[in-house]
């Protein structure tokens, strides 16, 4: 056999058709303490070079780990044994002042992921902060999502959702916690029901939910009726 009977590798595309789209430079424009602006220069899919601006944290690690943790929080008797006392669930929100938009919104409760720090102690940790209650690790751990991104037309920030189980048998938990905020932050907590306290809180209160918890309650109530049967209900 001469080299002319050896198989070929197939032709190699033209550069311009390989990896699109495709990133070529990512420009610092100006920057504050916390955030930056920044000119993405890439290749779109038909090989055209297009530019788009971002916003970035400055305190963003890299983009291989997210920025921050949003809490789920679950708040439930527990037996010694760790299994559920009863069926009823509460959960917690928090209402804030946010100044780009100029009131107040109702979140689930949320904070930066501090260096070398996992998702899950930055949850515990910034749930007790927020809230002033204390989340399982030992016996129950934190059950932490994929990584997710925010508004990535604007953005690149990333975060995990993190559910957080909250034993109310435990004496920390008892009465009403005192949170520990940051200075200039200040922060109503609001206890609600998981299954119907939820969406009245976020339909019937003057503060503008965020995104994230507003789909959670939708899904929840979707989910419920579809368990019940009630297609008609949805």
């Amino acid at each position: 056999m001469n080299n002319n009977d050896l198989p070929h590798d197939p032709p190699s595309p033209p550069e311009s058709a390989q990896s699109l789209p495709r990133i070529h430079s990512i420009e610092p424009v100006a920057s504050t303490r916390w955030l930056a602006l920044k000119t993405i220069t890439y290749t779109d899919q038909e090989g055209k070079e297009r530019k788009w601006d971002i916003a970035t944290r400055t305190t963003k690690q890299s983009c291989d780990t997210a920025d921050a943790v949003i809490i789920i929080p679950l708040l439930r008797h527990r037996n010694i044994d760790g299994s559920a006392a009863d069926e009823n669930i509460d959960t917690l929100l928090v209402e804030q002042f946010r100044p780009p938009l100029g009131r107040n919104t109702i979140e689930f409760p949320a904070g930066l992921i501090d260096k070398d720090e996992t998702p899950s102690e930055a949850a515990l940790r910034e749930l007790r902060e927020e809230t002033g209650y204390v989340g399982e690790n030992c016996k129950l751990l934190p059950q932490v999502s994929r990584q997710l991104n925010m508004s990535p037309g604007l953005t690149d920030e990333s975060v995990h959702c993190v559910v957080v189980e909250v034993d109310l048998n435990n004496p920390y938990n008892h009465g009403t916690p005192k949170p520990n905020l940051d200075d200039g932050e200040y922060v109503t907590v609001k206890r609600v029901g998981l299954d119907k306290g939820l969406q009245a809180v976020l339909d019937e209160e003057e503060g503008m939910p965020i995104q994230g918890v507003y789909m959670f309650a939708m899904g929840l109530k979707l989910g419920m009726s579809l368990v019940e049967g009630g297609n008609d209900k949805v």
